[in-house]
């Protein structure tokens, strides 16, 4: 029905048809932004929220729209190898240093470029701000500490975030329920 509505929708389902190829492969980023609009959609689709018909026709124009500019992109690649390296190098130093100065001016220092070329560079491959990745990774790590067990006292300091307040309105907002709550949903009790 979207894809009648609006020819744009269809742009990797025609790129499927004409050249029969049905998978490609993206990085890891990729594969868990994918995986988080399908989580999210799957979420709102069971959801009995008010709005939740008009919630899940948007993530579903939403996941439709980063499918194509994924297939847009692999077929129109101009990045250069050393934006793409530079974007690799920011990716792998954010995933292993979560605990440390993660903000734009602090990583242009360590990688010798300009806060705005990196932010530039990072936008254009993730789609989403350099500020934006580092609070889903953090806020990742720490409903995985969750999960495993560890005390919330100790996590949000662990990664990166600066006081609970600050961290307990992001978890709130990215998961929906409280640190706790999160906890207690899912069966863990604190040690």
């Amino acid at each position: 029905k979207l894809c009648g509505d609006c020819s744009d929708f269809s742009y990797a389902f025609d790129y499927v048809a004409k050249q029969g190829l049905y998978h490609y492969r993206t990085d890891f980023v990729q594969v868990q932004q994918l995986q988080a609009q399908i989580l999210e959609l799957i979420e709102e689709s069971r959801s009995a929220r008010p709005f939740h018909g008009l919630s899940r026709h948007l993530l579903l124009c939403q996941l439709l729209l980063y499918v194509n500019r994924l297939t847009y992109d692999r077929l129109h690649q101009v990045a250069s190898t050393y934006t793409s390296a530079l974007y690799v190098n920011v990716c792998d130093y954010i995933n292993h240093h979560l605990e440390a100065d993660l903000s734009l001016d602090a990583l242009a220092d360590f990688f010798f470029v300009s806060k705005y070329h990196i932010s530039h560079v990072f936008k254009n491959n993730m789609g989403i701000s350099l500020h934006q990745y580092v609070l889903k990774k953090r806020l990742h790590a720490c409903k995985n500490g969750i999960l495993a067990g560890s005390p919330v006292g100790s996590l949000y300091e662990q990664y990166g975030f600066s006081d609970y307040s600050s961290f307990y309105r992001a978890f709130r907002k990215e998961y929906g329920l409280s640190p706790t709550e999160f906890r207690e949903r899912h069966g863990m009790l604190e040690p």
